[in-house]
């Protein structure tokens, strides 16, 4: 078999073509790989300067077969360049008479090119490089649909390049099982991670009594087929226990748990499981803040002085702890507006945050409450401004929160103080219309008609009236009108 052992190949590759040279050095070297010979083949054509595929072939061979891959690489590129430029000109020869060029497996060079592609094919392979020799058995079997031996290595070729899940799975792996679970790497599980399936991935982590933990999947389905599916849960146990105390879907790629104060200090474990056929690509992030008087990352800010200072972008995992204010420095640039959110868990604990001057003496704003948490708006004016904003607790518990800064919501500085003018003409035009209603209450209102009395009528004169004449409308009805008589139809 060809695609088994390469000295061996090369026998079946050295075969006699219709371009072959005829050179007794070109002899000589195929003689030398059918005994496989190969530094004997390339001694022989070390002084043969032909630039014939079939010398080019023989010369790929023996490099091949010394393992020598660039080598073999460089010689069976020149082969393909003189096969191709030969087919090229056979195909103009065809049109110049008139004719069609023929099919590659009809054409002269068709056992040559072939030989050559198996032969590039086999190179691809040692180098691993899975794509290039699908392409060059696929040339081959193009040529020769019933090569066994071509279809066996492009079939190899594309097992390799596409693995079952279990043969590219993660080097956290074996990780199945609870007990199996290992210690929590930042950087290790990031990203890049693999949830085959079938299997769960569980991960170890330790955490302080009372310390805030949070858990975040990032994750999205790897489908080969339509109908395949996979329904993955984010689950964290705290220690010793059989049940998990927080659990999450993956909805739209992200799945979040957490615990804001620990309640005992041990191990903790984090499984990510689900029932499907479809493989799960996934990264792993755990933040674990311990409690107070712990500071964070970007402590001592805590005063004026020490502020520091924030770029447009997120910053996470920070801790607010009682009485101890954080205070962030932001340059807003001349003519753009800026604003910073604060976002944090409410029920863990509240927390105020405040616009300052550059000396941090002067409040000039104190964050809005939203959505999520808080928000501070800062104006855009004519030249570059900086400001101070101030982040503290309000309860004598401590709580975890993260910063963004940037431009506005919904359109920057601009729209923002147009938001503001539009209130105030909102506000005023409530106000003119108050005005206008009291004012109309304190005149005189004119004295509303009193009804008209209806005037009585005399009964009998109607009935006289009714009886001297076959039909009068405007008797009928005043005598409805008074209940005195039926319509004139009940007579």
């Amino acid at each position: 078999m060809r695609h088994a052992r390469l000295p061996l190949i090369a026998l079946f590759l050295v075969g006699f073509g219709p371009f072959q040279c005829d050179d007794s050095a070109v002899e000589s070297a195929r003689g030398k790989l059918r005994t496989a010979e190969a530094q004997g083949a390339l001694d022989a054509l070390a002084d043969v300067d032909d630039d014939a595929a079939e010398v080019h072939l023989a010369r790929g061979l023996a490099h091949l077969a010394l393992q020598q891959h660039d080598d073999a690489k460089s010689a069976l590129d020149q082969a393909y360049r003189r096969v191709a430029e030969l087919d090229a000109k056979l195909a103009a020869d065809a049109v110049a008479q008139g004719r069609e060029a023929p099919p590659l497996a009809a054409r002269p060079t068709a056992s040559l090119r072939a030989r050559i592609a198996f032969a590039r094919g086999l190179v691809a392979i040692a180098k691993e490089d899975w794509d290039t020799a699908m392409v060059e058995f696929g040339r081959v079997l193009e040529i020769d649909p019933d090569d066994e031996d071509a279809r066996w290595n492009l079939e190899l070729a594309w097992h390799r390049a596409n693995p079952p899940c279990h043969k590219r799975e993660d080097d956290h792996e074996p990780d199945d099982r609870r007990e199996d679970a290992k210690p929590f790497d930042p950087e290790q599980a990031k990203e890049n991670r693999l949830l085959c399936p079938g299997n769960e991935d569980w991960y170890s982590l330790e955490a302080e009594r009372d310390a805030i933990l949070f858990v975040t999947l990032t994750g999205e389905l790897v489908k080969y087929e339509d109908d395949e599916a996979r329904e993955v849960t984010l689950r964290l146990y705290g220690p010793d226990e059989d049940s998990p105390i927080r659990e999450a879907p993956l909805v739209d790629g992200k799945a979040t748990v957490g615990v804001t104060g620990v309640p005992t200090t041990g191990t903790w474990h984090v499984q990510i499981a689900g029932p499907g056929t479809a493989e799960v690509k996934y990264g792993l992030k755990v933040e674990v803040v311990p409690p107070c008087p712990v500071d964070d990352q970007l402590e001592e800010n805590d005063g004026p002085a020490s502020a520091h200072a924030l770029q447009d972008g997120e910053q996470g995992g920070l801790k607010a702890c009682p009485g101890d204010a954080d205070w962030y420095k932001i340059e807003v640039p001349a003519n753009e507006a800026r604003q910073v959110q604060v976002a944090f868990d409410p029920e863990r604990a509240p927390l105020e945050a405040a616009l300052f001057d550059a000396a941090g003496e002067n409040a000039l704003a104190v964050a809005t409450s939203g959505k999520g948490g808080l928000a501070i708006n800062i104006a855009k004016a004519e030249e570059a401004q900086t400001m101070l904003v101030r982040v503290a607790t309000t309860t004598d518990r401590e709580n975890t929160y993260a910063l963004k800064v940037g431009p506005p919501d919904g359109g920057g500085g601009d729209n923002q103080d147009q938001k503001d003018q539009d209130q105030q003409d909102q506000d005023q035009q409530d106000q003119d219309q108050q005005n206008q209603d009291q004012n109309q209450q304190n005149q005189p209102q004119p004295k509303e008609p009193e009804p008209q009395q209806p005037q009585e009528m005399d009964l009998d004169r109607l009935i006289d009236a009714l009886d001297q004449h076959d039909r009068n409308p405007q008797l009928e009805k005043a005598l409805r009108e008074l209940g005195a008589a039926p319509q004139m139809e009940d007579y």
